[in-house]
């Protein structure tokens, strides 16, 4: 007597196949959303003149490089100097000049950018995982 035993492992094999392109587009995905919540969150503490500097704030596109993934967020606000010159006031302001002693609008600051990283970037961080985690449960993982 003799006893047969299958296992069919192509569902898993499948899987397997497309773990990393399942894992790359939820990637992308959560760093998308962190890079939006990023961007509200350095609007909201940048400083309000004349709004120049809160509409220039902006993610960049996803870069992919042998590590993973990169993401970016600008900041650009041109303006004229007393003098006539052109000049990029939220890179002076946050880079250059670094604090604002007495701002016009409460709770801004001159690190529009990276106050808020500094203070959500773990969050930001836990929502990428947490879109990769729920991509692969999709994909029975």
């Amino acid at each position: 007597m003799s006893f047969v035993f299958e296992l069919d492992l192509s569902r898993f094999q499948r899987a397997l196949e497309q773990a990393p392109e399942t894992v790359f587009t939820a990637a992308k995905r959560g760093m998308h959303d962190a890079l939006d919540d990023w961007k509200r969150e350095a609007t909201d503490v940048a400083p309000f003149a004349k709004g120049t500097l809160r509409r220039g704030i902006n993610p960049g596109d996803i870069e992919q490089n042998e590590e993973g993934l990169i993401g970016e967020i600008t900041a650009v606000a041109v303006e004229s100097s007393p003098k006539g010159s052109r000049f990029n006031y939220a890179y002076y302001l946050h880079e250059v000049k670094g604090e604002i002693k007495n701002p016009t609008t409460p709770g801004t600051t001159a690190k529009f950018l990276d106050e808020p990283a500094e203070k959500h970037g773990k969050r930001w961080v836990r929502m990428i995982e947490d879109e990769i985690e729920a991509e692969m449960r999709k994909g029975g993982w």
